[in-house]
């Protein structure tokens, strides 16, 4: 599914759980979206990736700067970020 709107958060939150565990990370039983992304293998390889598959299933391309620790510290933190339109937009 490409360019889907972006959805209400609990959702979005489903579906990036989904998203990342499904297609680029291996997460353990109970991953959901307060788990620490980094502890799960997320590194700079993976961020692109990530990266690549928001621009795919949402249409979103993130500036750079909002691509900090912080925002990609959880599927939680990042979807906060992407139901931002600001963050998107800057």
């Amino acid at each position: 599914m490409a360019n889907r709107p972006i959805p209400a958060r609990e959702t979005l939150e489903l579906q990036l759980v989904s998203l990342i565990s499904e297609r680029l990370l291996e997460t353990p039983p109970g991953f959901d979206a307060g788990s620490d992304l980094y502890e799960h293998g997320l590194d700079s390889m993976a961020i692109m990736q990530l990266l690549v598959l928001l621009e795919e299933e949402y249409g979103v391309a993130l500036p750079e700067s909002a691509l900090t620790r912080k925002n990609f510290g959880s599927v939680r933190q990042l979807a906060t970020l992407l139901g931002d339109p600001a963050a998107q937009a800057a």
